[in-house]
């Protein structure tokens, strides 16, 4: 259950900042804002799953996979 709090938490902060860089984005080169938007919204989904698994792993298996 963790794991998902912190994951949709991420989420959240890398979607405001994708939203945010859209924005300027429209006003500055307009056709480049969809694409680049998409891609950050996709790639944000993926690393924030990286990252909280990472966050959220156990301590007692970060011990065992360097023995």
């Amino acid at each position: 259950m963790w794991i998902m709090v912190v994951y949709i938490l991420i989420v959240l902060v890398g979607e405001t900042i994708t939203v945010a860089i859209g924005l300027v984005l429209d006003r500055i080169f307009p056709s480049a804002s969809l694409t680049v938007s998409l891609t950050l919204f996709f790639a944000i989904l993926w690393l924030a799953w990286v990252l909280a698994v990472r966050l959220t792993e156990p301590k007692n298996a970060k011990t065992a996979k360097h023995a």
